[in-house]
């Protein structure tokens, strides 16, 4: 990777990695429909404030209909799927299963975009889901085993999007679609208004928790993200966003003090080498 590309890969893992810890902080206060609303809207205003030439309107119907869908996937989709499971779970194991998300988007990228599938990838696909196996199976109960469907099924809808991006949207420009993924996802957010719910009083440790979700964990890791896809394919950076979950593991100890069981992180270690041989 160049300098800027290794600057914005950096900025991208370490708040991604936070941003789980600080979800599960927010949950406490707000439930999974409302902060998903509450993220993008302080995301979208913010990016009109700091970026506003990146909300010109993309020409042509079918360009924004593939917009709408990688948007539809990528955020409103992923984004619901992964709060609803981690309003159950722990941040640790939400990040680790939704970072099943890398050995997806290999397979996919294989079969929809024909990227080349090595025997190293095979191998590594096969490591990677024995690893989600074992953490799987290491819940016993079926509220828990539920919460980590829906996280997983994130991570599939998460994998799909950046699909859809690579065969129909990579050639516009990256401020572009990271802004305008944002906005679509707003209003589909907006419909859930009947399920919001407030939990506790919205203080300001609340906001200003919101406030890095939002704005170094949203609007720059995304542009960050959409910006490296557009550089890279699929297969080549996919591998290496596995940094995540191993960071955020680390700020789910120094925060909530939280450890993983041994068969969690048996399976962890599974993953972790089975994207690792993937990327080879």
């Amino acid at each position: 990777m160049e300098k800027k590309e290794g600057l914005a890969f950096s900025w991208l893992v370490t708040f991604w990695a936070l941003n789980y810890t600080l979800v599960k902080i927010a949950l406490a206060f707000v439930n999974p429909f409302l902060l998903a609303f509450l993220r993008l809207l302080m995301t979208v205003a913010f990016l009109l404030i700091v970026t506003p030439r990146s909300f010109v309107p993309l020409k042509g119907l079918k360009a924004n209909l593939y917009l709408f869908i990688f948007s539809f996937l990528g955020i409103y989709s992923s984004w619901t799927l992964w709060y609803v499971g981690e309003s159950y779970i722990s941040p640790s194991l939400s990040v680790i299963l939704m970072y099943t998300y890398p050995v997806i988007a290999v397979i996919l990228s294989a079969i929809i975009l024909k990227e080349r599938v090595t025997r190293s990838k095979i191998i590594g696909t096969l490591i990677g889901f024995s690893g989600i196996f074992m953490i799987f199976f290491s819940e016993s109960s079926f509220n828990n085993i539920f919460a980590m469907l829906l996280v997983i099924g994130s991570a599939f809808s998460w994998a799909l999007s950046i699909i859809v991006y690579k065969k129909y949207l990579s050639a516009y420009d990256y401020k572009l679609v990271n802004a305008y993924q944002m906005l679509y996802s707003l209003p589909l957010s907006l419909a859930l208004f009947p399920f919001f719910r407030i939990s506790s009083a919205l203080n300001a440790f609340f906001w200003g928790v919101m406030l890095i979700i939002a704005i170094p964990g949203t609007a720059f890791t995304f542009l960050a993200y959409v910006y490296l896809y557009s550089k890279h394919e699929v297969s080549k950076i996919t591998p290496y966003l596995f940094l995540v979950p191993a960071i955020s593991v680390v700020f789910s100890y120094l925060i909530f003090g939280e450890t993983l069981l041994y068969t969690e992180l048996f399976g962890y270690i599974l993953l972790a080498a089975g994207i690792y041989i993937s990327s080879k």
